[in-house]
């Protein structure tokens, strides 16, 4: 059975805003990373970072802040953030991620 999880204008407005305040958490490090539906993920790019985003499940929506265009990835999709500023990255559905520095390919199990 797959449960949904709806939220609010306001409550998504207010998830993304302590995501993105800051000093809400400090820099991701590169692995895998889970999302429920409508779960957000963010982090603060430096642009020489060297990574790499690749969707292993699910399905992913991303924004830059610098960036007028939107991104969905589906699962074996990648995206270079190669960009200064914020990314957010939303479950469309539940979905995995995994985030790499070049030379990093894979996951633990």
């Amino acid at each position: 059975m797959e449960s949904t999880f709806a939220l609010s204008g306001r409550d998504w407005w207010s998830m993304l805003w302590n995501h993105l305040k800051p000093g809400a958490h400090p820099e991701a490090e590169a692995g895998c990373i889970g999302l429920f539906q409508g779960a957000l993920w963010s982090r603060r790019l430096q642009g020489s970072e060297g990574l790499s985003l690749t969707c292993t499940e699910g399905r992913l929506w991303l924004t830059f802040e610098q960036d007028s265009r939107d991104y969905v990835l589906e699962p074996g999709a990648t995206l270079s953030l190669e960009q200064t500023g914020h990314v957010v990255v939303q479950a469309l559905r539940p979905a995995r991620f995994r985030l790499a520095r070049d030379g990093q390919r894979s996951c633990p199990p």
